[in-house]
Formats: C-alpha cells, structure tokens, sequence
C-alpha cells in the first residue's frame, strides 16, 4: 500500500514543480519573457501556491543555486551511493561534483548567469550568506574529510574543499562568460578529474 505524503513533502513537490516549470521557460522563452502568472498557469498550479515558496520571480533566480542546487544533489548523490554502495571516497568526490556542473546544465545558461549576478551583488552589502545558504556542501565536506588520507598535496581539509569548489565555481563563470560555448559537465569532468589526481594518490 502506498504512503500518503505527509504536508511537507507536498509543498516539497508543489516547489520542485514550481522551479521545474520556470525552468523550462526559461530555457524556451527567456527569464524576461516568463511571468509568474505563466508558471502558475503552466504548472497548473493556483498563483497563491507560487507566493506560498517564493516571493517573487527573481527569488526563483536566487534560491536556484541554494535550496534548488541542493534539493537537486542530494537527490541525485544519494540515489548514486545506493546503486554503487561500494565506490570509493575519491569517486564519490568526483560525482559530487560533477552533479553541480550537471545541475547547471539542467537549470540553464541564463538561469546561472542571473543567479551568478544576483547571489554575488548580495555579498557586497555585508557578511556573505554564500555558505551557510550551501547546506548540502556538507556532504562534500565530510566525503573530504574521509579522503584525506589518500592525499599526497600537503592540503588541509579546508584547502582541498576551497581548490575543488574554486574549480567548479571557475568552471561555471567560464560557461557564463563563454556564452554557453562548451559543454559544462563534459568539461567540468575533465577538470575534476585532473584536480583530483593532482592531489590524491590514485
């Protein structure tokens, strides 16, 4: 007999199709060119449902790569550890972040760009949120932490957590500034797997 889904993983799915829907807009049409009226529509969803997750159509923007982003990796990164429970630490790393470039991909060129534009401008006013938004990395961090014995650089933990995100977080502005001129995780999986042989012995 299947469970019913408790209020919280109802609104989970409400928001999932939310940002899904706005998603492929935007890809289609253009973020200036999507209303909020139009994903509710589309969706099939009451416009109150929209206001209930986001304020507005630009939060879609700035929560894509905080809440969205890690929705999206945990997902994604626990369904990989159930069908390869065996793996080891170093792959684990890699797939992890091979996800982020690969969530890239799925929420678009314009999506990231804007979220890049949005999320950088909120740093400059006071302490950056950057972080503290990213609980997912956590996962990354403590799949670190467990690797360090492998390590041949010299790195701290702290300082292989910065290198791999630096790449990831270069990669993608380099995507932005490219104007979507290569494909993002093919690349994206070359350069992790460079960063990782670089400072693990494999």
């Amino acid at each position: 007999m299947e469970q019913k889904k408790t209020r919280k993983d109802r609104a989970i799915d409400t928001k999932n199709k939310i940002f899904e829907t706005a998603v492929t807009l935007i890809k289609n049409k253009g973020y200036n060119n999507v209303t909020v009226s139009e994903i509710c529509q589309t969706a099939g969803l009451a416009k109150g449902s929209f206001y209930v997750h986001y304020n507005s159509k630009e939060d879609i923007v700035r929560d894509s790569y905080y809440a969205d982003m890690g929705t999206y990796i945990c997902t994604h990164y626990n369904e990989f550890l159930a069908s390869a429970p065996n793996i080891s630490v170093i792959e684990r790393i890699a797939h992890f972040l091979i996800l982020e470039f690969e969530f890239a991909e799925y929420a678009g060129y314009e999506l990231t760009c804007l979220a890049y534009s949005l999320n950088l401008n909120a740093c400059v006013p006071g302490p950056s949120e950057h972080f503290s938004k990213r609980y997912f990395i956590k996962i990354l961090r403590d799949e670190i932490e467990s690797s360090l014995m492998y390590s041949s650089s010299g790195f701290s933990c702290d300082e292989i957590f910065n290198y791999l995100e630096s790449i990831v977080r270069g990669t993608m502005a380099t995507w932005c500034f490219s104007n979507n001129s290569f494909n993002i995780v093919e690349q994206g999986r070359k350069y992790i797997e460079q960063a990782l042989h670089s400072i693990y012995k494999l």
